[in-house]
């Protein structure tokens, strides 16, 4: 029963934390979310099976605070990302006589039928 009440909680933080965090344009909705009760399931899992008891403090504060601090660091993390590839593949289509493609697929061997 407490798995799902950390998996309902994690998601609501993770839903919560893409409309505070900066760039939430460049990641997709349900991404945080999925993140944030990816990790907080696993960690309350792990601990349970370690032995920790699930009516104590101590899951609930590892498994929810992890969650949050995953779902921080790749709601910082993505956008930063996301704009350096977007930077490079633009500088790469735009400047002439560079070349896009590898080597090997830049120039296909014709297809005899």
């Amino acid at each position: 029963m407490e798995l799902v009440l950390v998996v309902t909680f994690a998601g609501l933080l993770g839903a919560g934390l893409r409309y505070v965090l900066p760039g939430r344009n460049r990641h997709g909705l349900g991404l945080l979310p999925s993140v944030a009760i990816v990790i907080g399931s696993l960690v309350w899992s792990i601990s349970v099976w370690l032995g920790l008891d699930p009516a104590s403090f101590w899951p609930w504060l590892t498994s929810l605070g992890l969650a949050v601090a995953g779902v921080i660091g790749l709601g910082l993390w993505l956008p930063k990302k996301r704009d350096a590839e977007d930077e490079k593949l633009f500088d790469d289509l735009t400047h002439p006589g560079r070349q896009v493609l590898p080597a090997s697929t830049a120039d296909p061997a014709p297809v005899t039928s």
